[in-house]
């Protein structure tokens, strides 16, 4: 996807020199997935103890591994 953006000499050399990118366009692409992927971070943060979690991982382990035991004795016979 192409988008026109209006940024100062000053704003390109300042994001090719925190990406260290010589190319403006992978320095901008880069820049973007930085972001967003900073941006994805700060919305996880803000669930930190608004999400209930279920402690019952040792229940769900011993399961998967008695389904994967049936699994292997099927493929054994």
């Amino acid at each position: 996807m192409t988008a026109s953006v209006d940024l100062t000499p000053e704003e390109v050399t300042e994001i090719q020199a925190m990406t260290e990118q010589s190319d403006v366009g992978q320095a901008l692409r880069s820049a973007m997935h930085d972001y967003l992927r900073y941006a994805r971070r700060q919305k996880l943060k803000a669930l930190s103890g608004k999400v209930e979690m279920q402690d019952n991982w040792r229940e769900m382990e011993a399961a998967e591994l008695r389904a994967a035991d049936r699994i292997r004795r099927l493929c054994a016979d």
